[in-house]
């Protein structure tokens, strides 16, 4: 019997922005581990409210004080998730990327690094009402098979369970900026989070929260049916991939992205052996805000 592939949201939500991208990354298996600041401080961030949660589940007082450690100094667990790997904290990243990117502004938030902290380390040490809603699950691991085509795998930030059994999905945003309404309509990470719910616990989620913790601001998935057309949407990209595959042809998508690829030239931070991989990349740049490409795709 053949294996059926294995894709993340992640790698999911890669085609669906380019095609090419995702051939390079996963059909030719380019690896890289291209760093960047905004990734770091979110998985650090991410660690410590794990840690809490965890805590609290396991009915332990929360240690405040282990947690600033954590954040400031970093930490390596040894988890399903992170496998021992160390997790740099704000002194490694501060020393790594140069204190004064805490301190510059974001032009879509209107806030710097250093702000967004201060509002992060409020909303950690906030108490946690566990009368209506208890926490049951962080990093939550899980692995199904959709439709017979592919094994969806991943991790789940956050599983809370009401008074009546309920299931809430959380999931924490280091994001620089709110979702828009139309991102909220049918967001597929959700669908695939539904799914693994009702895998695991044999029941659909009642709620589903966007947990921004660098803005302070939570949003919420609230339109009816966007299971249903998640589920539907999932099948079409499903689809999309197959046929890629089969002819072999995957189309770029050119955007401002390009910027963060990791096989764009525009790219400041990636590694030598996957730069430059694709020649199809938008020449936008913080500094150039342009759409030109630098080469058209025959």
């Amino acid at each position: 019997m053949k294996e059926l592939p294995r894709l993340s949201y992640s790698s999911l939500n890669m085609f669906v922005q380019c095609p090419m991208r995702y051939k390079l990354r996963y059909i030719d298996d380019n690896k890289s581990t291209t760093e960047a600041l905004h990734l770091e401080l979110g998985n650090i961030l991410h660690k410590a409210l794990e840690i809490k949660y965890r805590n609290i589940i396991d009915g332990k007082d929360v240690n405040y004080n282990q947690l600033f450690d954590v954040i400031e100094m970093g930490v390596a667990e040894e988890t399903e998730k992170d496998k021992g790997k160390f997790l740099n904290g704000l002194k490694q990243l501060r020393e790594k990327y140069g204190n004064e990117l805490f301190e510059e502004v974001d032009a879509k938030s209107g806030l710097s690094y250093n702000d967004k902290l201060d509002i992060f380390f409020e909303y950690i040490q906030e108490d946690v009402d566990t009368s209506e809603w208890k926490p049951i699950a962080v990093e939550l691991p899980f692995e199904f098979v959709f439709k017979d085509k592919v094994v969806f795998h991943g991790f789940i930030d956050r599983i809370d369970q009401n008074t009546n059994g309920e299931l809430r999905v959380v999931d924490y945003k280091s994001s620089n900026k709110l979702f828009s309404d139309k991102d909220l309509t049918t967001p597929l990470q959700m669908v695939i989070y539904a799914l693994a719910c009702k895998e695991i616990y044999n029941k659909i989620p009642v709620e589903y929260q966007y947990d921004m913790i660098l803005l302070g601001e939570k949003q919420y998935v609230t339109s009816k049916g966007f299971l249903e057309r998640g589920i539907k949407k999932i099948q079409k990209i499903l689809d999309d991939m197959e046929w890629c595959l089969a002819i072999d042809e995957w189309i770029p998508k050119p955007s401002p992205l390009c910027y963060w690829c990791e096989f764009s030239e525009t790219n400041p931070n990636t590694e030598w052996y996957t730069k430059g991989l694709c020649e199809y990349y938008c020449l936008w740049t913080p500094e150039s805000r342009t759409f030109k490409k630098n080469k058209e795709y025959m």
